[in-house]
């Protein structure tokens, strides 16, 4: 079964989304409209060890097939690997007609979307999403970029894929730990949209979903369901769209400590709902915060940085996108599914906020 999803912009262009098991039929529709025989492909060099056979099918569909090889892991969003995969492009003759397939999860489709951008002012982009986490979240809404010393993706442009297509055979290859990460954004989906995901969620082993192909295909269409809803209202993030960061200036700030990489971007999202959580009931939000918390150890909690301080973390959220003046925004509840942007000059609070969520995992992790 293929579930499609077409997302229409404000600008009114349009694609869909495509996630099922046989998706062989829609990338022999892709080739047969593009315009150029020519393509790219950037591929994680652990997909394409372990996905040959998907990675082989598709350059088949092109005369001309480039294939450049992205190596695994945060790391490689950066500015060096953004040139090479741009430098590799021209030095293969690309028109502006020449297809760009990103195959792999958030870090490939991050970068190759960003590479794609700015190559010739725009090459078609096709994101193959092969993460649980890129399936429902990165590859969906145009974010492209790279990260910078300075932050997490600083660096990047708003540019829309053509299609999303989303083999979902590809999930039985990631490792347990990969396929958990991608639960840090559905759970976050749940919190600010669509509660009956936590509600869903509730009593289960996240692992076990894994066998359980029918629920976690429920979960994957809900979760994009929200994310395109989201997105089709406002695509560049201008209001609305911020409701996607809930737990994500804390998770970025994180992030940026610990070294990107260092922690799965999923992990951090997690931590970052907690004390995101915390926050909104200070606030006065009326939430069970249990629906969240009880998936701490799926969430490998047991190994989370907790010897961040508050005041290292605040630090850190300095230079945020989601910044404005001296005030530093959040995404906050004020009961699951009605989520606002609260601006906080106070950084004590934050720092207090964070030292709650540190000492509530640690508590947890002994319970």
């Amino acid at each position: 079964m293929l579930d499609r999803q077409t997302i229409r912009l404000q600008n009114n262009e349009e694609y869909t989304v495509f996630v099922g098991e046989h998706t062989e039929p829609e990338f022999r529709k892709l080739a047969a409209s593009a315009e150029s025989r020519k393509a790219l492909f950037f591929v994680d060099e652990n997909v394409y060890r372990l996905q040959a056979d998907l990675v082989n099918f598709l350059k088949s569909l092109f005369n001309e097939p480039y294939e450049y090889i992205i190596p695994a892991g945060e790391p490689s969003k950066s500015l060096q690997q953004w040139y090479s995969l741009v430098d590799f492009a021209l030095n293969c003759g690309v028109t502006r007609n020449t297809p760009v397939f990103a195959i792999g999860g958030g870090v490939t489709g991050d970068l190759s979307g960003y590479a794609a951008s700015s190559i010739m002012r725009g090459l078609p982009l096709v994101h193959v999403p092969t993460t649980l986490l890129a399936t429902v979240d990165s590859a969906i809404g145009g974010k492209t970029g790279i990260n910078h010393t300075s932050g997490k993706n600083l660096i990047g442009s708003f540019y829309q894929p053509r299609a999303v297509v989303a083999p979902l055979r590809c999930l039985d290859t990631l490792p347990d730990e990969e396929f958990v990460c991608g639960f840090g954004e559905v759970l976050k989906y749940g919190a600010i949209a669509d509660p009956d995901i936590l509600n869903i969620l509730k009593g289960k082993d996240l692992l076990s979903l894994r066998e359980n192909t029918s629920l976690l295909g429920t979960l994957i269409q809900r979760s994009i369901k929200v994310k395109a809803d989201v997105v089709m209202k406002d695509t560049r993030e201008s209001s609305l769209r911020m409701i996607l960061n809930y737990g994500h200036t804390f998770a970025h700030a994180l992030e940026k400590i610990c070294g990107y990489g260092t922690i799965s971007h999923g992990q951090a999202v997690y931590m970052g709902m907690i004390a995101a959580g915390i926050l909104s009931t200070e606030l006065g939000a009326d939430i069970s915060a249990s629906l969240i918390e009880q998936h701490h150890r799926a969430m490998g909690m047991e190994q989370a940085p907790l010897h961040i301080s508050g005041r290292e973390l605040t630090a850190a959220m300095q230079s945020d996108k989601k910044k404005q003046s001296d005030t530093l925004r959040f995404v906050v509840l004020k009961k699951y599914g009605r989520p606002y942007i609260e601006s906080v000059k106070d950084t004590v609070m934050i720092e207090k906020t964070w030292d709650q969520a540190t000492a509530r995992i640690k508590e947890l992790n002994e319970s």
